[in-house]
């Protein structure tokens, strides 16, 4: 019974942490200006400690700027098909649905990728997870991981540069008996 929760708690911190992700990531997300300069800060640390930790294994450079192509690639796309909308409560964005499904994807099979290397590893005792240099490795890893800091990188940056742009006064209901319906009144912009 020991062994079993062993292995149960740290799957439904997990399922938890996925779904948290899978909401945020899918659908229309509150604009929150604090929320994305921590995120866009969180991820370029993040990069740079991984992009100078590589300097071990300099041919791993080759999966790093694929990685960094392939993560501007999807943020320029994902920049092109991204709507705003005005809601009474404050401005919203959302990016195209197949965008927002490959960057889950991705973040996903890094996770999965990465417990089963290390369930399967024949020395996992020796393996700390949380280890930086870890993302050195292996360059498929580090590609991936470049992917998605490289799109948010851009994409978060994007949406802080719009967000300034954006009009700041909340929506006026001419039927302000709806007001339990954030939707209610709304406008979207591409």
């Amino acid at each position: 019974m020991q062994n079993w929760m062993h292995y149960a708690i740290p799957f439904l911190f997990i399922g938890f942490f996925i779904y948290r992700r899978t909401k945020r990531t899918i659908g229309f997300q509150k604009l929150s200006r604090g929320r994305l300069k921590f995120r866009l800060t969180l991820f370029s640390i993040l990069g740079a400690v991984i992009f100078l930790l590589g300097f071990v294994h300099p041919i791993h450079f080759i999966g790093y700027i694929i990685g960094l192509a392939a993560g501007v690639a999807l943020g320029l796309t994902a920049i092109r098909h991204t709507l705003f909308e005005h809601r009474t409560d404050g401005w919203y964005y959302r990016t195209h649905l197949w965008i927002e499904v490959t960057v889950l994807v991705l973040f996903l099979s890094r996770i999965v990728y990465r417990l089963a290397f290390i369930s399967l590893s024949s020395n996992s005792a020796n393996m700390n997870p949380v280890d930086p240099t870890q993302f050195t490795k292996d360059p498929l890893t580090a590609g991936v991981f470049f992917i998605i800091v490289s799109y948010y990188i851009l994409f978060f940056g994007y949406l802080l540069r719009e967000e300034a742009k954006l009009d700041p006064a909340p929506l006026v209901s001419d039927d302000s008996s709806d007001l339990s319906n954030p939707q209610a009144n709304v406008n979207v912009i591409k």
